[in-house]
């Protein structure tokens, strides 16, 4: 049974954006979801790390994966049009493996989760440390791995660089290209 306040039809599509540490993601996030009058979903592993602040563990890892995924799909069913998302799973095992040396299978099925865009940001300006971030070698090693991965399993996705409201268009006339929605105030006006 549907529930009453979710939208009529289809739920949103979803847009994925990844890349490295202090790549751009999360002000393209909050920029994209502005524009596109939408939902984005904040990359829940941050919000975890920075209430424990510690290494997180393979189960906290697999925990974090499953919980994004949980908002992502919770956001979705409540509009049409586009939902923005921070990150994926895959950004997650990518930790996983960094810091464990491994990754539970179901965490690897969890980073094969498939988008409707996937967006790379990349590392085109310089990197700037909130505390949370360990340092550029390691932007540069996850924007390689990603890339990597990404083209490994055959994902098709869109690399956007300059400044944001350069990346916002970039994203944008991708969107335009994709098959029409039927939710005629997906686009903005």
């Amino acid at each position: 049974m549907a529930r009453p306040d979710a939208p009529d039809g289809p739920p949103a599509r979803r847009l994925a954006l990844l890349g490295g540490e202090s790549s751009g993601k999360t002000t393209l996030a909050m920029a994209l979801a502005d524009t596109l009058h939408t939902a984005w979903v904040p990359e829940y592993g941050r919000e975890l790390w920075e209430r424990l602040r510690h290494t997180l563990d393979v189960a906290e890892l697999l925990h974090v994966a499953h919980h994004q995924v949980e908002l992502e799909d919770a956001a979705a069913a409540q509009r049409g049009g586009w939902v923005v998302c921070d990150t994926t799973p895959l950004t997650t095992l990518q930790y996983c493996l960094h810091d464990h040396g491994q990754a539970p299978p179901e965490l690897q099925a969890l980073a094969r989760r498939a988008y409707d865009l996937t967006v790379v940001c990349e590392p085109d300006f310089d990197f700037v440390q909130d505390g949370c971030r360990r340092d550029e070698g390691f932007r540069a090693e996850q924007h390689a791995w990603t890339l990597m991965q990404l083209q490994a399993q055959g994902v098709p996705y869109l690399s956007v660089g300059g400044s944001v409201p350069a990346r916002v268009a970039q994203v944008l006339r991708e969107i335009e290209t994709l098959e029409p929605e039927t939710d005629s105030e997906a686009m903005p006006s």
